[in-house]
């Protein structure tokens, strides 16, 4: 309960900037323009989610070991595997709340693009 009323309060605190936005970069402070700055932005933090829950499913560890693999310099007993271990792969580094964050602050912001869409035509 306490995650969503702090996802919730974001959700409000980003509207009222990009009101603030609205008001203080545009010379007309229009609903069409708010909805604008409102899809941009949550298109960007929904992008961010999408990446980051593509990255924590171990999609690019393959292709990350592959590299470490092509570029490591090989001793001569071939003892490469014991300097792959010293590295965290790419979805270790992701943290699942960093996700869940951009995900719902992201959704969220775009269906109030779409409320605020229908209500203006």
């Amino acid at each position: 309960m306490i995650k969503w009323t702090i996802h919730l309060a974001l959700i409000i605190v980003h509207c009222l900037v990009f009101l603030l936005f609205n008001l203080l970069f545009t010379k007309n402070a229009s609903l069409l323009d708010y909805i604008n700055i409102t899809f941009y932005m949550g298109a960007f933090y929904l992008t961010i989610g999408l990446l980051l829950y593509v990255i924590s499913k171990k999609f690019f560890d393959i292709t990350a070991l592959s590299f470490r693999k092509v570029f490591a310099k090989v001793n001569k007993q071939k003892k490469w595997q014991s300097n792959f271990e010293e590295y965290q792969l790419p979805s270790d580094r992701v943290n699942t709340n960093w996700v869940n964050f951009f995900s719902i602050q992201g959704g969220a912001l775009l269906a109030i693009m779409f409320i605020l869409l229908i209500l203006y035509y």
